[in-house]
């Protein structure tokens, strides 16, 4: 991702970089933007923030048509007990962070590699955050396929972007290679799974967990990190 000027930060308020490291079909880091928006307030008290949400691909081999999510999650749970367990987990989390959504209704997970692209351009518009949020609610609350370029041409409109750009550029080749070597640094560089935090490009820390335990761990990462100067 090539990066928009950071902020700077005041001499009240130091400048803050939380990067959030996503895959739009996770449902935990739906649960976890849903905690660092909760997080985010509190800190802009006392930081200027910057927030940048990247790319990752939980299921590198998933192919071009997607996956049954069902028969997925019986691969990763064959015993169904536990699979309920962690069902159950996953909506006591989301009401954690005040988050109503039903974790059954998307039935395949598709390839993201579109949806990835997106979310990386909508930085240079600043309109992360929105595409986030766009891109889990279409998934999660909606079941839509993150692989049509119509839908995320749609998400694209409704959160700020040039909808004929984005089409565009969807249904060219346009940072496909630049957004997989991205995801793939990130895993190479010790993120197995998502949501992962990192806090001023240097300390970081994986799972969603509550709002109150989310802020307090930012907030002891910016005590122990050094301060990213602006670019």
């Amino acid at each position: 991702m090539t990066d928009k000027m950071l902020p700077e930060g005041s001499e009240d308020r130091p400048l803050l970089v939380v990067d959030m490291v996503i895959d739009p079909v996770c449902p935990w880091c739906y649960v976890g933007k849903r905690a660092l928006d909760r997080a985010l307030m509190a800190l802009s008290f006392n930081f200027t923030l910057a927030v940048r949400y990247r790319p990752f691909m939980l299921v590198p081999d998933v192919p071009l048509d997607g996956l049954d999510r069902a028969l997925r999650l019986s691969q990763i749970y064959p015993d169904e007990a536990k699979r309920a367990a962690a069902h159950e987990a996953l909506l006591n989390a989301a009401k954690e962070a005040a988050l109503d959504f039903d974790p059954t209704l998307p039935k395949r997970i598709p390839h993201t590699i579109d949806a990835l692209r997106l979310l990386r351009w909508s930085h240079e518009d600043g309109l992360q955050g929105e595409m986030a949020e766009g891109l889990f609610a279409a998934y999660w609350q909606e079941g839509a396929d993150l692989s049509d370029i119509e839908t995320l041409t749609a998400i694209a409109g409704a959160v700020g972007m040039d909808r004929t750009i984005a089409r565009g550029r969807l249904k060219s080749t346009d940072e496909i290679d630049d957004t997989l070597e991205e995801a793939k640094a990130f895993r190479k560089g010790g993120v197995n799974g998502v949501p992962t935090f990192i806090v001023n490009e240097a300390q970081g820390f994986a799972g969603a967990i509550p709002p109150d335990q989310l802020l307090t761990a930012l907030r002891q990462l910016a005590a122990e990190s050094p301060v990213v100067e602006a670019e």
